[in-house]
């Protein structure tokens, strides 16, 4: 519940917001949380609220009732639509899971069980966008010819790869890496440029837990990023035996399943704009797949990809993998 305290969460000092839980019989049976992204819908020219941090028991009413309090809420701030699972910002944890309900979540994404999708569809909401999941196999070398071709495409460019010798180099780089963010992800569905006091938060956060050896940089003649991928080794399958718990010995067991790990969680890629087209989004996964083969890696699992966003798409025409989960975003539009 951490994302719902502006002092733990900095996207809500952007946001209004509110929650809701919904009780039988003194039970939880329901919760939902409301937020206005007041950039978002400057940006995008529209008066949304989002629904995010919904959870239900199989139960249509209970449904109801939290979605029918999120549109009420936004009646009565004279806003018109009402759009999620999305969270107060673009990297808290979004959308409905409505394919692909037997493959393991990301660590840094979610599950939730089929009738999420039947209730919220009965109840007037449809799609809005949908995000693709793939799971690559990881060949035991990489092709001798995408090396040459990366060598080839840096030396023309100008440009060169960038390695963190510690995560305290890296940290110091974040603001760098979160500009970057900033420009890639501009005019992507749900993404308002990240606010000083966000960067601030996500270089603490998310280089916490990530081996600077699974942080791929391409630089330019200045040295300045141009491009970043962005990966760490799953821990899907290690949550899952200790049933999300760390006491008493959830830990031995997270320890243990660790070290039989074969899978690898691809994060994010982003690339500059004036270098979009020239194949950095390959020579980063290139990049990658080295790293992941030094480390016995077998498998890759990529988190939720636009599906409209093609650039990005195409990058595994190259691979062996198959699309497994979809995730969407839903909308309603409100009379």
């Amino acid at each position: 519940m951490k994302s719902l305290i502006p002092e733990k969460n900095p996207s809500l000092n952007l946001s209004d917001f509110d929650y809701w839980l919904v009780y039988r019989h003194g039970k939880i049976v329901g919760r939902v949380a409301a937020y206005i992204n007041r950039k978002d819908n400057q940006i995008r020219g529209r008066g949304a609220v989002r629904f995010g941090m919904i959870d239900f028991i199989d139960d249509a009413s209970v449904c109801e009732i939290l979605l029918k309090e999120v549109e009420q809420w936004a009646h009565g701030k004279d806003l018109n639509l009402v759009e999620g699972p999305l969270g107060p910002g673009h990297f808290d944890r979004n959308c409905i899971l409505v394919e692909g309900f037997d493959e393991l979540p990301t660590a840094i994404s979610s599950y939730n069980y089929p009738y999420y999708k039947k209730h919220i569809e009965n109840y007037g909401y449809v799609k809005e966008v949908d995000y693709l999941e793939h799971r690559i196999k990881i060949s035991k070398e990489p092709d001798p010819r995408v090396e040459k071709i990366s060598s080839y495409v840096l030396k023309k460019k100008g440009l060169s790869l960038w390695s963190a010798r510690s995560k305290k180099e890296l940290i110091a780089r974040g603001e760098e890496f979160f500009e970057l963010i900033n420009e890639a992800y501009s005019g992507l569905h749900d993404f308002a440029p990240l606010s000083d006091e966000e960067i601030d938060y996500l270089i603490g956060h998310f280089f916490s837990f990530i081996e600077t050896k699974y942080v791929k940089i391409v630089v330019d003649e200045k040295g300045d990023i141009v491009a970043a991928g962005v990966a760490m080794e799953s821990v899907s399958k290690a949550l899952q035996r200790s049933g999300g718990k760390l006491l008493p010995f959830g830990w031995l067991k997270i320890f243990l399943a660790m070290r039989s790990n074969d899978v690898l969680d691809l994060c994010l890629v982003a690339v500059a704009n004036k270098f979009r087209g020239a194949g950095l989004n390959s020579i980063l996964m290139h990049e990658m797949h080295k790293t992941a083969c030094e480390n016995g890696l077998k498998w890759a699992e990529t988190n939720g990809e636009l599906e409209t966003n093609a650039q990005v798409l195409t990058m595994w025409d190259g691979y062996d993998y198959r699309t497994h989960k979809r995730r969407r975003v839903y909308s309603k539009a409100l009379k």
